[in-house]
């Protein structure tokens, strides 16, 4: 029996060990340990932003990539990239909005009078505080910036490179290794003054999305 004792405690450690080691495995914290893919559609011409003058409509198709910074008590702390392609629609409605001021755009009214759709290539970087809800679902809070390009001219921002501001709150539900993602947002684009016309945009945004754990 004295000779079993040794064995016996050396496999309890190990065991011990193991299960710990599997334990901090499964937090996935300092690993890239989400990817998804997610599209959504937003408008200047919603319930809290709107304009008549003019016409600003997209869909959104994101690839999210998680990476999670730290596992906490009462909150996970997460970053994201999230490259974008998104088609735009866009169109002046009422010349009011430049005629009579002294307007960049001012002889191209009727080219922003027209109805042109067009497209967006952005790179955003973000910052999750997620909450988890029971075992399987989640709500959370991102922030995101990044620059991008912007095809065509319009009567608030000038072609060219732009950043894409965003804020949204979500809802995930885990379903085995996969997951739903769901979030409603504000995102305003704009160039930083790079360009004289940076009035930019303000908008509402809904997003839905699918992905699986990476690991």
């Amino acid at each position: 029996m004295k000779n079993t004792k040794p064995l016996l405690f050396i496999a309890i450690l190990f065991s011990f060990y193991n299960s710990f080691g599997q334990e901090n495995k499964s937090n996935y914290q300092g690993e890239f340990y989400k990817f998804g893919f997610n599209y959504g559609f937003g408008s200047v011409d919603n319930p809290v932003f709107t304009d008549d003058d003019y016409l600003y409509d997209f869909q959104l198709r994101k690839i999210e990539i998680y990476y999670k910074i730290k596992e906490g008590i009462f909150y996970d702390l997460e970053f994201i990239f999230q490259p974008e392609y998104n088609t735009v629609k866009h169109q002046l409605t009422s010349d009011r909005y430049i005629v009579g001021v002294n307007h960049p755009l001012i002889d191209r009214v009727e080219e922003m009078k027209t109805l042109k759709k067009f497209h967006e290539y952005i790179m955003n970087f973000g910052m999750i505080a997620r909450k988890k809800i029971g075992h399987s679902s989640s709500l959370y809070f991102l922030a995101s910036i990044g620059p991008g390009y912007f095809e065509k001219t319009s009567e608030r921002m000038e072609k060219g490179i732009g950043f894409s501001d965003n804020l949204a709150i979500g809802f995930s539900y885990d379903i085995n290794r996969f997951f739903l993602d769901s979030r409603i947002g504000y995102r305003h684009v704009s160039n930083a003054n790079i360009n004289q016309v940076n009035d930019g945009y303000d908008s509402l945004v809904i997003d839905i999305g699918i992905g699986f754990y990476l690991l």
